[in-house]
């Protein structure tokens, strides 16, 4: 072989191991380059998927803020609307009894009223008060029971409240008392 002939065998051999290191550089670089690829394509779907669990709690967070927020509007409203209705009733009741205290079945409540105490504490000395409302009854009542009875300088809607000293007793038979006990205990159901 001659010297050109060797030449051109390195050179084409030359050609040949740098053709091949540079394709397997290549392919090493290539290979080098998916592995990126792939890491950040799965980065960036797991930022993604971060992101939406971030944004759909976030989501969620403000419908049970905004829920709550109205609930508590609803409520307030609702409480709002019961104790209207619960003013308006007794307003309604309170105009029923000052309209009963007019009668003559309120005349004879009143002397079931002291009736009943002159029968159970008759052997005590006892005050009943009438409401002042029902001044005008005094008399009459005094009248019907030689008993000690007045009139009460406080307004407690009718009815009477009885005082037995001796034994610390008070027998509140009053509409006023009886009327709180029933607005306390009432309630309203929409």
């Amino acid at each position: 072989m001659t010297i050109e002939e060797k030449m051109e065998n390195f050179r084409s051999l030359s050609l040949e191991s740098a053709n091949n290191q540079s394709a397997e550089s290549l392919c090493n670089y290539k290979k080098s380059l998916d592995e990126e690829l792939l890491i950040h394509k799965e980065t960036a779907k797991k930022l993604s998927e971060d992101s939406k669990r971030a944004r759909i709690n976030q989501v969620r967070a403000n419908a049970k803020k905004n829920l709550a927020s109205s609930q508590m509007t609803i409520k307030k409203q609702l409480t709002q609307k019961q104790s209207e209705i619960k003013f308006n009733i007794f307003e309604l009741v309170r105009n029923k009894i000052s309209e009963y205290r007019k009668t003559s079945e309120y005349m004879e409540l009143l002397n079931s009223q002291i009736s009943k105490i002159c029968n159970d504490y008759k052997e005590l000395n006892f005050t009943i008060y009438i409401d002042s409302g029902d001044s005008h009854l005094l008399n009459p009542l005094k009248e019907t029971f030689h008993v000690n009875i007045q009139v009460y300088e406080k307004d407690f809607l009718g009815g009477t409240r009885t005082i037995i000293p001796e034994r610390n007793i008070l027998i509140d038979n009053s509409f006023k008392t009886r009327l709180a006990e029933a607005q306390e205990n009432f309630i309203v159901t929409l």
